[in-house]
């Protein structure tokens, strides 16, 4: 991904990063660690002198942005914690926009060119087969689904690029809900998927 590309994507990956580290514990375990070397080694730096402004300015920055974040509802539903901003605590209470016979969308945030959702399949249910202008990073939240590559369980994250052409499909079973983050539109074969892409902003 180039440095332009990733900087646009950032809020929307950062979003599945977050609900990934939600739902795994050995991966909250290996940012712990990370963060405890980073400290360590921050310890270790001679201090530099600041401007008389620097902590106005930050304090000012710091404002700015949490009147921006939204208020996490607390709750016990199956909803991991850093979506619950968005959509609630129950993924049965979600406001789905039908796109399909058994499957859904709930759009959470469009940052540029890079927007990330929330889809629900049916088992059997999918989405058309396509490839991709970019990246798209998918994460499977509840039930499973497979393409041309594999089988992807709960807390799997799948990244595609233009080179890969599939048709992902719900498993038996659970209702497969996945945060989905793309950084370019997708590219659907047939006329009526493109139309319907175009229609819902896949």
């Amino acid at each position: 991904m180039t440095d332009a590309r990733a900087y646009r994507s950032g809020e929307p990956v950062a979003l599945l990063v977050a609900t990934h580290l939600a739902v795994c514990a050995a991966c909250r375990q290996t940012v712990k660690d990370m963060e405890a070397a980073g400290g360590a080694l921050l310890a270790k730096v001679e201090p530099a002198e600041m401007s008389d402004n620097a902590l106005r300015s930050v304090l000012s920055r710091l404002d700015e942005t949490s009147a921006e974040r939204p208020v996490v509802p607390r709750g016990r539903g199956d909803v991991p914690s850093p979506l619950r901003a968005y959509i609630g605590d129950d993924f049965a209470k979600a406001r789905w926009i039908p796109v399909a016979p058994g499957l859904a969308h709930l759009p959470l945030m469009t940052r540029g060119g890079a927007r990330a959702r929330l889809i629900r399949a049916r088992p059997g249910a999918g989405v058309a087969v396509h490839t991709h202008r970019g990246e798209e990073w998918t994460m499977v939240l509840t039930g499973s689904y497979h393409d041309e590559t594999g089988q992807y369980l709960p807390g799997d994250v799948q990244t595609t690029t233009p080179m890969v052409l599939h048709q992902p499909q719900a498993d038996e079973g659970p209702v497969c809900i996945n945060l989905a983050v793309t950084d370019a539109p997708l590219i659907f074969q047939g006329l009526l998927p493109k139309i319907v892409g175009k229609v819902f902003g896949f």
